[in-house]
């Protein structure tokens, strides 16, 4: 499969904030969300990403949208020039043996775009699939950070990263 990055549109946030993923990974759900506003805003900018025929497959975050805490003003590079990154799969192509391709083409993508020098993301740490994907695309695990939040108790975070 090709993947295809263009800036995310209303319409595609608001295809991606209609996803249900079932099971364990139901907490990737978009729940009570219903702006897409964060998505569009190109500070901390998000790419849709298409198939060769031009269907919505993914998407990536870049910068401080794809933290897992409030970071204040949206910004795209933090401390030593690092992009954080988000990202996620339309949830029937998860499971596939898609998601290494997928991530090293976000990579690849961020790599021409922006010219980080390392990349940092945060991973729940039961989702051992994914984690695994992110070690064969050169991540390391360097921490763990545990996200409070009032509406979804205490999450742990699976900190990796690696240069770009």
């Amino acid at each position: 499969m090709q993947f295809n990055f263009v800036p995310v549109e209303e319409a595609d946030a608001r295809a991606i904030i209609a996803w249900r993923y079932e099971g364990q990974y139901a907490i990737y759900n978009w729940e009570g969300e219903d702006d897409p506003a964060e998505m569009l805003d190109r500070r901390s900018p998000h790419y849709a990403v298409k198939d060769e025929g031009g269907e919505l497959v993914g998407f990536f975050a870049y910068g401080s949208s794809a933290q897992v805490w409030d970071s204040g003003e949206p910004h795209l590079y933090s401390e030593h020039h690092t992009i954080t990154i988000g990202l996620g799969m339309r949830p029937d192509l998860t499971g596939k043996g898609l998601g290494l391709a997928f991530t090293q083409a976000g990579l690849d993508f961020a790599r021409q775009q922006f010219k980080p020098e390392y990349f940092r993301l945060y991973v729940l740490e039961f989702n051992e699939r994914a984690i695994r994907v992110y070690e064969r695309a050169g991540f390391e695990r360097s921490g763990m950070y545990t996200q409070v939040s009032a509406v979804y108790g205490n999450r742990d975070f699976v900190e990796m990263r690696c240069r770009a």
